[in-house]
Formats: C-alpha cells, sequence, structure tokens
C-alpha cells in the first residue's frame, strides 16, 4: 500500500511539469494551428538562462526571472519574424511544419555545442524531505504541484475575464470571423507566445531544479506538451492540464510493474486509446465551441 501510495504522489508531481508542458503547448497550438515545435527550444532556453544567471549568485527569483523573460523573448522571435515571416511568404503548413522542427534540431545542436551535454544543475537551493511513515517526497515536489495549478488557474481566469483573453478564445473558435470583426490576428498569436512562454519556462526551470538541464530535454518537452494536448482535445486547456496529470500518474504507476524506460511508451499507449476511443479527445467539443 505504501508503494501505490508513493507512485500515486510521484505521478502527482510529474503530472503537475506535463499539465504546464501541455496547456503551454495547447493554447498556442489552438490559436495558429501551427505545430510548434520550437516550444521546445523555448523550454531549453528558459533553463539554461535560469542556469547561467543563478551562477553569478543572485538567487533562484532574479534567475527564474532571467529565464523566463529569455523564453519569452525566444518565443516572440520564433513567431514575428520565422512563423509571420513565412506566412507572407504564403508558406504552407508543411514548410511552418518543416521550420519549426528545424529550428528544434538546430538550437538543440548549438546549446549542446557551446555548453556541453554534461548536465547543468543550479546548486544552492534548500530542498527539505517530508515524510509520512514510508511515503516521502519533498518541498519542490509541492511546489512543482502548486504552481501548476496556479499557473494553469491564471491563465484561466485571464481567458475568460480579459479582453486580451476573450480575443484569443475568439481566435482559437474561429479566426476568419475573429479577423472579420476586427481582431489583429497576429498580435494574437504574439500574445499566445507569450503566454505559453510563461508557462513552458516555469515548468523548463521546476524540471532544471529537480534533475538539471540538458540539450536534449527539449525535445523530451515537446513530446510530453503535444500528447496532454490530443488526449484532452485541441483547444480545451482544462482537458490537456487532466491528461497532463492523468499520464504523470499512469506512466507512475507503470514503472510498477513495467521498466522506467518504457514510460514514454504508456504515453503512446494512452494516446492510441484515446484517439480509437474519442478521436476528438476527452473534451475535443471545444476546439468547435470555442470553450475554454
Amino acid at each position: 500500500m505504501d508503494l501505490f501510495v508513493q507512485l500515486s504522489l510521484n505521478g502527482i508531481w510529474t503530472g503537475s511539469i506535463f499539465a504546464l508542458l501541455g496547456v503551454s503547448w495547447g493554447l498556442i497550438f489552438a490559436a495558429t494551428r501551427t505545430f510548434h515545435f520550437a516550444h521546445g527550444v523555448t523550454f531549453i532556453v528558459a533553463a539554461y538562462f535560469t542556469y547561467i544567471i543563478s551562477l553569478s549568485g543572485v538567487g533562484l527569483i532574479i534567475s527564474s526571472a532571467g529565464g523566463i523573460l529569455a523564453a519569452m523573448l525566444f518565443g516572440l522571435a520564433i513567431e514575428g519574424v520565422l512563423y509571420q515571416g513565412l506566412r507572407k511568404a504564403h508558406a504552407t503548413t508543411l514548410v511552418i511544419f518543416i521550420a519549426s522542427l528545424g529550428s528544434l534540431i538546430f538550437f538543440e545542436n548549438l546549446i549542446a555545442m557551446l555548453f556541453g551535454t554534461d548536465v547543468k544543475v543550479i546548486s544552492g537551493i534548500p530542498i527539505e524531505v517530508i515524510k509520512f511513515g514510508n511515503v516521502g517526497f519533498t518541498t519542490l515536489h509541492v511546489t512543482m504541484f502548486f504552481s501548476a495549478v496556479i499557473l494553469i488557474v491564471g491563465l484561466m481566469l485571464f481567458l475568460k475575464k480579459t479582453s486580451q483573453g476573450k480575443a484569443i478564445r475568439a481566435v482559437i473558435s474561429n479566426a476568419e470571423m475573429a479577423k472579420v470583426i476586427g481582431i489583429n490576428i497576429n498580435k494574437v498569436y504574439l500574445m499566445v507566445h507569450i503566454l505559453g512562454a510563461i508557462l513552458v519556462g516555469s515548468a523548463a526551470i521546476l524540471v532544471t531544479l529537480e534533475r538539471g538541464a540538458t540539450p536534449e530535454l527539449g525535445t523530451w518537452a515537446i513530446l510530453y506538451a503535444f500528447i496532454p494536448v490530443i488526449i484532452g482535445g485541441v483547444g480545451s486547456m482544462p482537458g490537456a492540464a487532466l491528461a497532463g496529470f492523468i499520464i504523470g500518474f499512469a506512466e507512475s504507476i507503470g514503472i510498477w510493474k513495467i521498466p522506467s524506460q518504457w514510460q514514454l511508451g504508456i504515453a503512446f499507449v494512452i494516446l492510441l486509446f484515446v484517439l480509437i476511443v474519442r478521436p476528438n479527445g476527452l473534451f475535443g467539443f471545444s476546439v468547435y465551441r470555442g470553450k475554454i
């Protein structure tokens, strides 16, 4: 019983990261319909800038703020320069997809060349262990969970309560109609990249604190970003968040009987099952009705 409880808690902590990844990528994809592979680069930009700034000894808060700012600037550059430039040139969706994938491969290798492939660890962060009998977790795990909840709830409130959020929801629901009523589509695209960068940057910092940063984490991040979106249903932020927790829980329980190297396989099995049973995802209706 203790083992089940421990694995369940581990699934919650891991699911918190997957939820952040899924919601951050899902928001961008739902609005722009761009399969944003470069989101993985945004993740490692946040991780590495946080690490680099922390070397100066300024503290975690300032380092994290710098990392998230770098992620936001990168997201703006990818959308404002690369994607919008390609759209103005009437590039097809396939061309934009290849450009995004190429960006991920290029920047992952560039970071490996500049900083090496060894694990970059942010040191000096006090992490305390909390134990209840044979079940244990750390203050970092608790921070992961509450950070994910606060950021995701904050995003949904922003989308529901603010004029900018309502513009995003309109674009997600029907981009052509939103354009007709005067919404600046390009500004909305930039806005969702900023919001997505804040969420994925936060996830990157939490992951770096737990396990350190390596260049290939960008690929890992993008895999666990789009799987929850497809499972939850494109356009549904709660769906992506719920799917992230489901994947985290399933993978954690799965290692009870399955070797840990097969964890990603568990995520894809869930993905295939949902696509067969419910092709639009758990909450796929939202992409048609514009519900967030």
